[in-house]
């Protein structure tokens, strides 16, 4: 018993502790006061970096390691933001994400309005209120993103495809042309 106790313990203070990512798991390839962009080389270093994620190869390790290992990096904000609340009660991500399905014919309006637990007066006032949602580039979870430089694919914390609502990795708080044209660089070469 005090075995499996110390085990425990053990186990809960290396999750609570910042647990360093090995080098040879990961390339960092840029940090400033604003940014870091990391490459991860494993799958647990990639988990690492998405603890707060809702992206599917998070817990697809095959489908990470046969499509997206070296080929994508993770650009995390240093000073990140507040999620920003919605109607529902739920980070505004997460209601893009939800309203996402009902506008893309993958769940019904009761569906949306049970995932997020709210009603809407009418599926003309969900749409008029995703569409406001999506214009603002602030309404996406952007402390931590996905991006490929090969396909040009962007993705916020929720897993929102931001090329979905004409967003790119250009319109991600603190991400310059010269930090896009080192990504690529290191990555398409």
């Amino acid at each position: 018993m005090k075995n499996l106790q110390e085990h425990i313990r053990r186990i809960l203070k290396e999750e609570l502790n910042e647990v360093r990512v090995p080098r040879e798991d990961r390339d960092q390839i840029y940090k400033d006061d604003n940014i870091i962009v990391v490459i991860p080389h494993t799958h647990l270093a990639l988990k690492k970096y998405a603890n707060r994620c809702q992206w599917c190869i998070n817990s697809d390790r095959e489908d990470w390691e046969d499509y997206h290992k070296g080929t994508h990096c993770i650009i995390i904000q240093r000073n990140p933001q507040k999620l920003k609340m919605g109607i529902t009660g739920h980070p505004t991500a997460s209601e893009i994400f939800t309203i996402a399905k009902w506008d893309n014919n993958m769940s019904t309006m009761e569906d949306v309005e049970d995932m997020l637990d709210y009603i809407f007066r009418s599926e003309r006032s969900m749409q008029n209120y995703y569409l406001d949602l999506t214009k603002d580039i602030n309404n996406f979870a952007l402390n931590t993103v996905y991006y490929s430089p090969e396909e040009g694919g962007v993705f916020d914390m929720e897993d929102n495809y931001l090329p979905n609502f004409n967003y790119s990795i250009n319109d991600v708080p603190n991400v310059t042309p010269e930090v896009i044209d080192l990504i690529k660089k290191h990555i398409l070469e």
